[in-house]
């Protein structure tokens, strides 16, 4: 996989900055902060959430749009990766109780 570069270097940065527990930044909020055009963001931030950079927390709704607009964070290391750590050490665990 490529390097981050610049652009998703600074809407990572902002996603840190913006995020608190009750609420995620918008795209319209990332972009403002990172003084960043909202198309570029925009495409940016689906090329993130398919490398899963980023991940949509939740949905909010706001005056200027009918539907909900998705909230982005940044992806929890969740049981998985818990998982794929124990995993290592069950099988180091059974290869030697089996030998």
């Amino acid at each position: 996989m490529r390097p981050a570069g610049d652009v998703s270097k600074a809407l990572l940065q902002a996603v840190r900055d913006l995020a608190t527990p009750e609420r995620a930044p918008i795209l319209k909020e990332l972009a403002a902060h990172a003084n960043l055009p909202e198309g570029l963001v925009m495409q940016t931030l689906k090329n993130m959430k398919r490398y899963d950079r980023v991940c949509i927390a939740r949905t909010r709704r706001v005056p200027w749009c009918t539907r909900p607009v998705a909230e982005f964070g940044l992806p929890v290391v969740g049981q998985a990766a818990a998982n794929d750590a124990m995993g290592d050490v069950g099988y180091a665990a059974l290869a030697r109780a089996w030998g």
